[in-house]
């Protein structure tokens, strides 16, 4: 009799069950979020390493050609381009693509897998023509000045080389491969000529209104889309990496141009004001 009495004190009654699972679901969803910042910040952060390792390897590049960065995209164009010629120095091609970029590889095999990564290819107009101002631009008849030269590059530190953006833009899908890199979409040129081929090429300015649509490249961020929690991974002339906000890198181009990161030209120091 008293063993019977035991085993019904010991059972759970249906409140204790609900409670308990009442508790485990306020975890769960306190938790989850937490977990999945945890991955996101680990994918930015292996997306950081990534990138930086295409920097050096941009840069063991230039030290075998005087000092000179790549050309972003050569007069040639097909598939002639700065990831093609820094390729040997890195040695491992997952490292153009994050995990960040949600389209995989295509079956289309002559368009190559889907890249991340673009080079800083900033175009202009002065002096009666289109001039090069970034570092890796394009060697095409018309064009002028068309890369950097290391020594060149007035603040190195702080001149964007290259920059990681994941195909996070409208109908993606509909494009084979690595279509969209092959041509200008291997850079950034700051012109939207080849906007409706799906190559959006508008640097960030943070002068711009701000768009509903995320995705819209016309907005503050440009063509360089936020992909880890609001920030972005870039790497810079002289080979260090970091996460910034797109907009951040040129963030009033008219009244402080001394701050446009994607214009290697400019001086070292800004100049003073009497």
């Amino acid at each position: 009799m008293n063993r019977r009495n035991t085993s019904k004190a010991s059972a759970f009654t249906l409140i204790e069950l609900l409670v308990v699972i009442a508790i485990i679901a306020i975890l769960a969803a306190i938790l989850f979020p937490v977990f999945a910042q945890a991955r996101a910040k680990a994918r930015q952060i292996s997306a950081l390493s990534n990138i930086k390792q295409l920097g050096l390897g941009v840069l063991m590049y230039s030290q075998d050609y005087d000092e000179l960065f790549p050309t972003g995209l050569q007069q040639s164009w097909w598939d002639n381009t700065w990831y093609r010629v820094t390729a040997p120095y890195v040695k491992n091609v997952d490292i153009f693509r994050s995990a960040s970029d949600p389209i995989g590889t295509s079956s289309v095999t002559w368009a190559g897998p889907r890249l991340t990564v673009v080079s800083n290819g900033l175009q202009v107009y002065k002096d009666g023509g289109w001039r090069v101002v970034g570092l890796m631009g394009m060697s095409q008849s018309w064009m002028a000045g068309t890369t950097q030269a290391q020594a060149g590059v007035g603040k190195a530190a702080d001149t964007i080389m290259l920059a990681e953006r994941p195909h996070l833009f409208k109908n993606q899908a509909t494009y084979p491969g690595n279509v969209l890199m092959w041509g200008p979409g291997c850079m950034v040129t700051g012109v939207n000529w080849w906007d409706t081929s799906g190559s959006p090429s508008l640097i960030p300015d943070g002068t711009r209104a701000a768009t509903t649509d995320l995705t819209d490249p016309t907005g503050p961020n440009g063509s360089i889309l936020p992909s880890h929690q609001g920030k972005t991974n870039f790497c810079f002339a002289d080979g260090h990496a970091k996460a910034m906000e797109p907009k951040a890198t040129n963030p009033d181009p008219v009244k402080r141009p001394d701050l446009n990161m994607w214009d290697a030209t400019r001086p070292d120091s800004a100049p003073v004001t009497p």
